[in-house]
């Protein structure tokens, strides 16, 4: 039995729409200072001051918003029944997220 084809578009949106809040979430968890007094580790611990971290969370914030618009729109026209697009969509979305998380990690 197969899954009706509007089901599995709004699937593909939940999987989408807990990425980008997972990776949102991780972005500032990284990028709010919370710690007056840091260990002097590399990478610095997450809640440390460094200045350059609020400016590439919110860099990577906008980039992961705009990659989740086009996973939607890909997974919401769903092109003659295709799968593959739904799946690169969601694929590049995730290695932003992980980039994005490194990006904001290390920023130094």
């Amino acid at each position: 039995m197969r899954t009706p084809v509007r089901v599995r578009s709004w699937l593909k949106i939940a999987a989408a729409t807990a990425i980008a809040a997972i990776a949102t979430a991780g972005f500032w968890w990284l990028a709010v200072p919370r710690l007056d007094v840091c260990a002097t580790v590399l990478p610095a611990p997450a809640g440390c001051r460094i200045a350059d971290r609020v400016s590439t969370a919110t860099l990577w914030t906008a980039v992961v918003a705009v990659l989740y618009a086009v996973t939607v729109v890909v997974a919401l026209a769903r092109p003659r029944g295709r799968w593959w697009p739904s799946a690169a969509a969601i694929a590049v979305l995730i290695v932003a997220a992980l980039w994005g998380y490194r990006a904001v990690l290390y920023q130094t």
